[in-house]
């Protein structure tokens, strides 16, 4: 009869399965990390677009609030002027309706600026009491697009993280592969007996596969490869294409931009020139008249400027940038 008996058994992988498993898991905590940089991004371009937006406001509300106390000045003579001259009385009504619209307007700039700090605590969890007087901006015009291309394929945390599954799905194939190669077995046992000899005994296992259970899983991990590649390269054309497009509308604005400083500088001269003829009899309305597209002036060119770095903005958020 047997007394006593000790087993060893080791299993010897003829694959490199276990690499490819500790490998995967290295690039799932890659996925993981793109991931908060994306978060991270999106953050980051929400209270950048808060503040521009409130930088904005208050250039605005500076805009209008000079051009309301300008008018004080021509309201004022038009009410004198309303008593003799009938016409007169139709440019004070038209000058004092002017002067309530922009009024309104001015409201409508401190509301904004309210809800840009509104913003700016919901996305980021951070409270502002005030705003930057500057804007920093980078001047993609000025960069080729060929270089804010290559900048995008290696800096966007998207494709990152979309590259980082692609890999993983990649890697999901070798371990399939890997795992179409059985493991070994291999167990050792020392027998005591009470009436017989003791012996040592080896034996080796080799399981065989049956069904084709591990090929449908090298398939099912290729299928998984394929859908990354394609979403990969599918995302990467689509933020190629509004990197383009952010791009030609950003160089367009700064050409229209360029054109509303031309024509500030021929009004400050027909501004110039209308202040000097007043001393000679000049007409006041005509001077007041011209002020009044400088200030329409000064808002556009606002508006564009505002438009410029919103579309900044969008390529700091194509690219990944945080700052």
């Amino acid at each position: 009869m047997q007394n006593q008996f000790v087993a060893l058994s080791q299993t010897i992988p003829l694959s490199k399965k276990l690499e490819l498993s500790s490998e995967i898991e290295r690039e799932k905590q890659k996925v993981i990390e793109q991931k908060k940089e994306v978060l991270r991004v999106n953050i980051a371009f929400g209270i950048r677009k808060a503040f521009i937006e409130a930088k904005n406001s208050r250039d605005n509300l500076a805009i209008l609030d000079d051009y309301i106390a300008f008018l004080q000045t021509p309201m004022q003579l038009l009410i004198n002027l309303s008593a003799v001259e009938k016409n007169s009385v139709e440019k004070y009504i038209k000058t004092q309706l002017l002067q309530q619209s922009y009024q309104l307007q001015r409201e409508n700039w401190l509301q904004r600026i309210a809800i840009a700090k509104e913003r700016i605590e919901l996305i980021g969890n951070l409270k502002v009491d005030g705003f930057s007087d500057e804007v920093h901006l980078k001047n993609y015009h000025l960069q080729s697009l060929d270089n804010l291309l290559s900048q995008l394929e290696i800096e966007s945390p998207e494709l990152k993280m979309l590259l980082a599954l692609k890999d993983v799905a990649d890697m999901g194939i070798d371990l399939a592969k890997a795992k179409e190669q059985a493991d070994i077995t291999v167990t050792g046992g020392f027998y005591q007996r009470f009436d017989r000899n003791d012996y040592v005994s080896f034996s080796i296992a080799y399981p065989l596969f049956i069904h084709d259970k591990q090929s449908n899983k090298k398939v099912q991990a290729m299928k998984r490869a394929n859908i990354q590649n394609i979403s990969y390269a599918r995302t990467k054309i689509q933020l190629e294409q509004r990197l383009k497009i952010t791009l030609h509308q950003l160089k367009a604005l700064y050409q229209e931009l360029k054109i509303l400083d031309e024509s500030s500088k021929k009004i400050d001269k027909l501004i110039a020139n209308a202040k000097a003829e007043l001393a000679g009899g000049g007409s006041l309305v005509h001077y007041y008249e011209l002020f009044t597209k400088r200030t329409n002036n000064r808002l556009f060119t606002s508006k564009k400027q505002l438009a410029i770095a919103l579309s900044e903005n969008q390529i700091d958020q194509l690219l990944g940038a945080t700052q």
